[in-house]
């Protein structure tokens, strides 16, 4: 992508740039501190070589159906790599097709909903 610093690799771009965009479609803070806080200090890291993660805000909803929503990286020779943002089946989904949301969270599975609702359940107690 046009955006990345140099230093910078992609492991499987096709794939990062469906996860971005459907990031950028349905978590536009997120993606945005993707964009603009993440990867600029990633070219900055000054680490040594090894596997890397940081985890990207994302609602509590969103943390507590799917996980934490992560960029995985690895850096060897000075050199960033990045292999994946996770988790990667709804952020794909979000890319490919209009996903019904339940309280701006989006959703692609009946039993994902079935989460979401139990989760505001337990929060307006």
């Amino acid at each position: 992508m046009n955006f990345l610093k140099k230093g910078i690799v992609i492991l499987d771009e096709n794939n990062y740039i469906k996860k971005v965009k459907g990031m950028r479609r349905y978590f536009i803070k997120s993606y945005k501190h993707l964009i603009f806080k993440i990867i600029p200090e990633l070219s900055k890291t000054g680490k040594s070589d090894g596997s890397y993660s940081v985890e990207i805000p994302i609602d509590d909803y969103f943390k507590k159906t799917y996980g934490n929503l992560e960029l995985y990286f690895s850096i060897k020779n000075d050199v960033v790599i990045i292999e994946d943002i996770l988790p990667s089946e709804i952020l794909i989904q979000c890319h490919m097709k209009d996903l019904p949301i339940y309280h701006g969270i989006p959703y692609y599975q009946e039993k994902d909903l079935v989460k979401l609702k139990i989760l505001e359940g337990i929060n307006e107690r």
